[in-house]
């Protein structure tokens, strides 16, 4: 029995559960496996099947378009005898004031005149409600007129729709010689000229949809988008304006575009197929095919697949959950005798013999299980032993602690010393530039102290303000080494004496290189005449390449410059002026950071 809070639950029952809840587990692994297995099984196998439509579609457009052809011709010669008769005509009287109906006699009402004019608006026809159409706006059919003007030859066209009316018509053209005009006919297809039953271009669909039953649609669409098949109302139906964009795909590459939607909670995949016509000349030369199919049987499938694989999986979870409850109970009495062993050793008697009288592993387990105990036994034994011996050292570590603060404590009084010595050190050094230099007295402090309060607003570390500090003071060391005729020169100076005063990074550089502590202030040293937009010395550094503490001090320095007396400048600016100047120089001069963080400092120290 195993105690959880106030209640035992018997190890069998555990047993029983756990296989359960394995094969549970095991099994929905299995069956969800199984379940995107068969799904990607009927995808693919309904891919496969649009694929097979697709290709059926195709082959009985082209039949239907094959026998459209064929009965195409002779209406192409009737037409032909028709226009050549209204270009004598023409040809005769000069012009096209004369009547069109004379020319229609024998063709049982089938057939159509209309004579377009250079601005491709029809200026006569036999049908009145023809009579002033414009073709202008349709730029694909006007560039077509134009191309059979361009011939000067009899052209016929392909079966397509009427532009009004959308009426399947076999047209036909002729170009007058002298450009003015082109001479067309319209031929009515007559229900004996139609195709068999299910292979025109209206009705092909049918037996495609009525095989099969996963497809909802297949309609034909000629260039603009209009079908060829007509509702009971007698209007032929248009592409949906939110496909026409994968229509007109379809036609621009020539390639199946295929799209997926969803509708009414299933799916609905539309294919636009696109259809070179046969001998097609002009606008109407490509067509397109909508095909729509719904996967509400790849669904039905998938969902009852799916209860066959959970049926499956409950089943063999209490089939397995069953057999661990009987199975359990040859197993629990030698776990009984374990759990009264643990009880023994928890509370404190390590002299336990186990009664395991299986002949399998649990035997094994009860015997080392009695080692252990045994084992824990002298192992209490020799830890209090130890304890002892650990209390009396923990007094004399405790002593040599005290002895180790007071050392440490001693030691960092030293460092603090020896820093401080350093640093004054440094200070004489600083000295020493301003004695040579009669104008900057103080300048080397000043600097340190703005350089100080910027680093305090930026929330520099403490090692960084401790590289800043030496820097800062230092960083005109290197005019020790200029001449003081030139240091002190009064007035411009000289091309030469501009380059000797900009050696003074480059000297400073070289008297701290041997000094270690000072590493990382030379940097400051000999890059605070940097400039962040390149135009510094000595290296012309820009941006990121200059080191941040030399950013601090290059602002300090020509702030104090620009507020104390120098021998070029007799002028010293106020505190608005040179803050002024800061800003004017604010991402050229300056890093932007620096700035914002000295001016902020500025604002707030007292006067």
């Amino acid at each position: 029995m195993v105690r959880v809070g106030n209640r035992m639950i018997a190890f069998r029952y555990k047993l029983g559960i756990l296989l359960f809840t394995v094969v549970l587990l095991m099994s929905g692994f299995l069956g969800l496996f199984q379940y995107f297995f068969v799904r990607d099984l009927l995808e693919d196998h309904f891919r496969q099947n649009r694929e097979l439509i697709r290709d059926r579609v195709l082959n009985i457009v082209r039949d239907a378009d094959y026998m459209n052809l064929q009965m195409e011709k002779p209406l192409e010669q009737e037409a032909k005898s028709v226009l050549d008769a209204v270009m004598r005509k023409y040809e005769a009287a000069g012009n096209i004031q004369f009547d069109l109906e004379p020319f229609l006699e024998g063709t049982n009402g089938f057939l159509d005149l209309y004579i377009i004019s250079r601005e491709n608006i029809v200026v006569a026809s036999t049908d009145p409600a023809d009579l002033g159409l414009n073709f202008a706006p349709y730029s694909d059919f006007a560039g077509y007129l134009d191309e059979i003007r361009e011939t000067n030859q009899f052209a016929p066209a392909r079966i397509s729709l009427s532009l009004k009316g959308s009426e399947m018509k076999k047209y036909c053209y002729l170009p007058s010689e002298d450009g003015k005009y082109i001479f067309e006919t319209g031929t009515k297809m007559k229900p004996n000229d139609l195709p068999a039953e299910g292979i025109g271009f209206e009705n092909f669909a049918e037996s495609v949809i009525r095989d099969s039953g996963f497809v909802d649609s297949v309609i034909l669409y000629d260039y603009e988008g209009v079908s060829y098949k007509q509702d009971q109302y007698g209007r032929n139906s248009q592409i949906d304006d939110s496909h026409l964009a994968y229509f007109q795909e379809a036609m621009d590459s020539m390639q199946t575009v295929e799209v997926m939607s969803g509708v009414n909670g299933s799916r609905a995949f539309r294919q636009y197929v696109p259809y070179q016509i046969m001998e097609a000349r002009g606008a109407n030369e490509k067509n397109v095919v909508e095909i729509i199919y719904n996967d509400a049987s790849m669904r039905q499938s998938l969902a009852y697949n799916m209860k066959i694989a959970i049926a499956v999986v409950l089943l063999g979870a209490v089939l397995a959950g069953s057999f661990g409850l009987y199975k359990a109970s040859s197993i629990t009495k030698p776990i009984e005798e374990f759990t009264a062993g643990f009880e023994q050793v928890a509370s404190g008697n390590f002299l336990i013999h186990m009664k395991i009288e299986s002949n399998d592993e649990f035997a094994l387990l009860g015997k080392q299980f009695e080692s252990m105990a045994e084992r824990i036994r002298l192992l209490l034994a020799e830890r209090y032993e130890n304890e002892g011996m650990l209390a009396n050292k923990n007094v004399e570590i405790m002593a040599q602690k005290e002895q180790i603060t007071s050392l440490y404590d001693e030691l960092a009084s030293l460092l603090k010393e020896n820093q401080n010595s350093y640093f004054e050190t440094v200070r004489a050094l600083a000295n020493a530039i301003e004695a040579k230099d009669a104008y900057t007295g103080g300048h080397c402090e000043r600097v340190m102290e703005y350089s100080m309060g910027i680093a305090h607003k930026l929330g520099l570390s403490e090692e960084e303000r401790n590289d800043l500090r030496f820097g800062s003071i230092l960083h005109d060391i290197g005019k020790i080494g200029i001449p003081e005729q030139v240091l002190n020169n009064q007035g411009s100076f000289l091309p030469e004496d501009y380059e000797l005063m900009k050696r003074h990074p480059e000297i400073g550089d070289n008297i701290l290189k041997e000094l270690n502590f000072l590493a990382n202030s030379r940097k400051i040293v000999y890059e605070h005449h940097e400039r962040v937009d390149g135009r510094g010395y000595p290296n012309g550094l820009k941006g990121d390449q200059i080191n941040k503490l030399s950013k601090i001090v290059c602002a300090a320095d020509a702030y104090d410059a620009m507020t104390s007396l120098r021998p070029y400048r007799k002028d010293v600016l106020s505190k608005e002026a040179a803050v002024r100047e800061l800003l004017l120089n604010r991402g050229t001069q300056f890093d932007e950071e620096v700035v914002d963080a000295f001016i902020s400092w500025l604002e707030e120290k007292p006067e």
